[in-house]
């Protein structure tokens, strides 16, 4: 469905615009052959305000777009008088091809309203091509004017889908999507435990992309990884060489994530000290503000998140 795929491998989706035009051309396709065609019959997809319902529907929520008006004049010849949807065009999205996760990214367009209504927005994310869940979620966001808005862009990483619908108090709205891919956050500052000795309870050997060594998770490559047997608990640590203040860590996590980890530091690699836990982790990359001096740092991962075992792409340990 749709045209081209655009840059993050999505198929490109046909404006509110092209959508009525499509309608319309349509239209006077079968009327243009008469004794020819027959008659037409629209099928209509439904109400939903989903990914498949901004794709097909034509009152998603009940709201009318503008093909709505497009199949009204088809069918009634006219829609004189009627108060039209607000006209949404070249939505674009900043950074699209890398939003860091849980951070502010920027879209807008040019939006006008035929009828100089008052326009109301809302932006939302659909999780579709990163998680499958077809929803439309209200996304955290501001206006910064003139038809743009910084919107805070989702935890959990890969591609979403991202629209702004206008209203125009009449039972109108204009509808945009764009995708956006939603990347690993970049950290500031030093990786400490890049390149330093590191050792595992386990790792496997004969996987996918394995062996995959506890020394995998601090070489700095976002393709290699460490990985663990399928069990708990386990656990991964570092030797820092001596101790060093760190503000920062940063777990990239493969799709076998752990849900409930402990992070513990030492000054000797006997006595610990827990320093973060966590029971609610949902994987792709956690960002931990962690201000610690110490030589030794560990993970102790007590509950996995799949029926894999653990799997970090990237240990970052950050001054």
């Amino acid at each position: 469905m749709g045209g081209p795929d655009d840059a993050n491998g999505v198929p490109d989706e046909p404006t509110d615009v092209q959508k009525a035009e499509g309608y319309t051309k349509a239209w006077n396709c079968i009327t243009a052959h008469q004794g020819v065609a027959l008659g037409a019959t629209f099928f209509h997809y439904g109400t939903e305000h989903d990914f498949g319902g901004i794709w097909f529907n034509v009152v998603p929520d009940g709201k009318k777009r503008l093909s709505y008006y497009a199949l009204k004049k088809a069918y009634a010849g006219s829609t004189a008088g009627d108060n039209t949807p607000p006209v949404i065009s070249n939505m674009k999205v900043q950074n699209a091809g890398g939003a860091p996760a849980g951070r502010e990214f920027t879209v807008g367009a040019d939006i006008r309203d035929p009828d100089n209504d008052a326009l109301t927005y809302k932006i939302y994310l659909s999780g579709n091509y990163a998680t499958g869940d077809k929803a439309l979620v209200e996304a955290t966001w501001r206006s910064t004017g003139n038809g743009t808005f910084a919107v805070r862009a989702p935890e959990r990483l890969g591609v979403w889908k991202v629209y702004i619908q206008a209203e125009d108090g009449h039972g109108n709205a204009g509808i945009e999507t764009k995708s956006v891919k939603v990347v690993v956050p970049p950290v500031s500052g030093t990786n400490v435990a890049l390149g330093r000795p590191a050792t595992a309870s386990s790792a496997q050997a004969g996987s996918t992309g394995c062996p995959c060594t506890a020394a995998m998770a601090f070489d700095g490559k976002a393709d290699t990884r460490w990985a663990s047997d399928w069990s708990d608990p386990q656990s991964i640590q570092v030797d820092l060489g001596e101790r060093k203040s760190f503000r920062h860590l940063q777990l990239v996590w493969d799709p076998a994530y752990a849900k409930s980890y402990e992070v513990l530091v030492s000054d000797d690699g006997s006595n610990w000290r827990s320093v973060y836990t966590t029971t609610s982790g949902i994987g792709d990359a956690d960002d931990l503000d962690i201000a610690q001096t110490a030589r030794y740092v560990k993970l102790n991962l007590t509950q996995r998140g799949t029926a894999w075992g653990y799997s970090l792409w990237e240990f970052g340990i950050y001054s």
